[in-house]
Protein backbone atom coordinates (compact mmCIF):
# COMPACT_ATOMS: atom_id res chain seq x y z
CA UNK A 1 0.00 0.00 0.00
CA UNK A 2 1.42 3.37 -0.89
CA UNK A 3 2.07 5.94 1.83
CA UNK A 4 -0.90 8.15 0.98
CA UNK A 5 -3.33 5.24 1.18
CA UNK A 6 -1.76 4.04 4.42
CA UNK A 7 -2.07 7.53 5.91
CA UNK A 8 -5.73 7.68 4.93
CA UNK A 9 -6.49 4.24 6.39
CA UNK A 10 -4.70 5.23 9.60
CA UNK A 11 -6.78 8.40 9.61
CA UNK A 12 -9.97 6.33 9.23
CA UNK A 13 -9.22 4.33 12.38
CA UNK A 14 -8.02 7.42 14.25
CA UNK A 15 -11.32 9.17 13.51
CA UNK A 16 -13.28 6.08 14.56
CA UNK A 17 -11.31 5.75 17.79
CA UNK A 18 -10.65 2.76 20.02
CA UNK A 19 -14.16 2.95 21.45
CA UNK A 20 -15.60 1.93 18.06
CA UNK A 21 -12.95 -0.60 17.00
CA UNK A 22 -14.73 -3.77 18.19
CA UNK A 23 -17.99 -2.57 16.63
CA UNK A 24 -16.18 -1.98 13.33
CA UNK A 25 -14.71 -5.50 13.42
CA UNK A 26 -18.15 -6.92 14.14
CA UNK A 27 -19.61 -5.02 11.18
CA UNK A 28 -16.79 -6.15 8.89
CA UNK A 29 -17.28 -9.77 9.98
CA UNK A 30 -20.93 -9.44 8.88
CA UNK A 31 -20.00 -7.89 5.53
CA UNK A 32 -21.06 -4.42 6.54
CA UNK A 33 -19.17 -1.17 6.19
CA UNK A 34 -19.01 1.49 8.86
CA UNK A 35 -18.52 5.19 9.19
CA UNK A 36 -19.35 8.47 10.82
CA UNK A 37 -20.05 11.85 9.23
CA UNK A 38 -17.47 12.39 6.47
CA UNK A 39 -15.42 9.20 6.87
CA UNK A 40 -16.82 5.77 6.02
CA UNK A 41 -16.26 2.51 4.18
CA UNK A 42 -18.34 0.04 2.18
CA UNK A 43 -17.79 -3.39 0.71
CA UNK A 44 -17.99 -4.07 -3.02
CA UNK A 45 -21.17 -6.11 -2.71
CA UNK A 46 -22.99 -3.05 -1.37
CA UNK A 47 -23.15 -1.77 -4.96
CA UNK A 48 -24.65 -3.21 -8.12
CA UNK A 49 -22.83 -2.90 -11.45
CA UNK A 50 -25.20 -0.20 -12.69
CA UNK A 51 -24.62 2.07 -9.67
CA UNK A 52 -22.32 5.07 -10.00
CA UNK A 53 -20.15 4.11 -7.01
CA UNK A 54 -19.62 0.49 -8.18
CA UNK A 55 -15.91 -0.36 -7.93
CA UNK A 56 -15.85 -4.06 -8.78
CA UNK A 57 -16.90 -7.40 -7.38
CA UNK A 58 -14.31 -7.54 -4.61
CA UNK A 59 -12.83 -5.26 -2.03
CA UNK A 60 -13.61 -2.43 0.30
CA UNK A 61 -13.68 1.30 -0.39
CA UNK A 62 -12.81 3.88 2.24
CA UNK A 63 -14.25 7.37 1.60
CA UNK A 64 -13.04 10.62 3.08
CA UNK A 65 -15.07 13.74 2.35
CA UNK A 66 -14.40 17.40 2.96
CA UNK A 67 -14.16 18.79 5.67
CA UNK A 68 -12.57 15.66 7.18
CA UNK A 69 -9.89 16.05 4.48
CA UNK A 70 -8.88 19.01 2.27
CA UNK A 71 -10.43 17.38 -0.80
CA UNK A 72 -12.50 14.22 -1.21
CA UNK A 73 -10.43 11.02 -1.25
CA UNK A 74 -11.07 7.31 -1.63
CA UNK A 75 -8.97 4.21 -1.08
CA UNK A 76 -10.00 0.87 -2.57
CA UNK A 77 -8.37 -2.29 -1.26
CA UNK A 78 -8.76 -5.90 -2.33
CA UNK A 79 -9.67 -8.30 0.48
CA UNK A 80 -6.14 -9.63 0.96
CA UNK A 81 -4.62 -6.17 1.44
CA UNK A 82 -7.59 -5.08 3.53
CA UNK A 83 -7.02 -8.03 5.86
CA UNK A 84 -3.27 -7.46 6.10
CA UNK A 85 -3.80 -3.85 7.04
CA UNK A 86 -6.65 -4.61 9.42
CA UNK A 87 -4.42 -7.17 11.13
CA UNK A 88 -1.77 -4.47 11.62
CA UNK A 89 -4.30 -2.00 13.02
CA UNK A 90 -5.73 -4.74 15.24
CA UNK A 91 -2.27 -5.46 16.64
CA UNK A 92 -1.84 -1.80 17.54
CA UNK A 93 -5.29 -1.78 19.16
CA UNK A 94 -4.39 -4.88 21.22
CA UNK A 95 -1.24 -3.19 22.51
CA UNK A 96 -3.57 -0.62 24.08
CA UNK A 97 -6.37 -3.08 24.97
CA UNK A 98 -4.94 -6.57 25.59
CA UNK A 99 -8.09 -7.51 27.50
CA UNK A 100 -9.97 -7.69 24.16
CA UNK A 101 -7.64 -10.20 22.50
CA UNK A 102 -10.14 -13.06 22.27
CA UNK A 103 -12.84 -10.82 20.78
CA UNK A 104 -10.46 -9.32 18.19
CA UNK A 105 -9.19 -12.79 17.23
CA UNK A 106 -12.76 -14.08 16.85
CA UNK A 107 -13.73 -11.26 14.48
CA UNK A 108 -10.48 -11.52 12.52
CA UNK A 109 -11.11 -15.25 11.96
CA UNK A 110 -14.64 -14.50 10.75
CA UNK A 111 -13.39 -11.79 8.39
CA UNK A 112 -10.69 -14.08 7.01
CA UNK A 113 -13.23 -16.85 6.40
CA UNK A 114 -15.94 -14.57 4.98
CA UNK A 115 -13.64 -13.08 2.34
CA UNK A 116 -11.72 -16.35 1.72
CA UNK A 117 -8.40 -14.70 2.53
CA UNK A 118 -5.40 -16.98 2.12
CA UNK A 119 -2.40 -15.70 4.06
Amino acid sequence: MDNKNKELINYFFKVMGDERFLRILEKYSNGEGYGIENVWCVFADDYDEWEEDYFGDEGIAFYFDYPAVKEDEEVILDYKNFYKYLNEVGGEYLERHPENKSVVEKYMRRIKERYEIKI
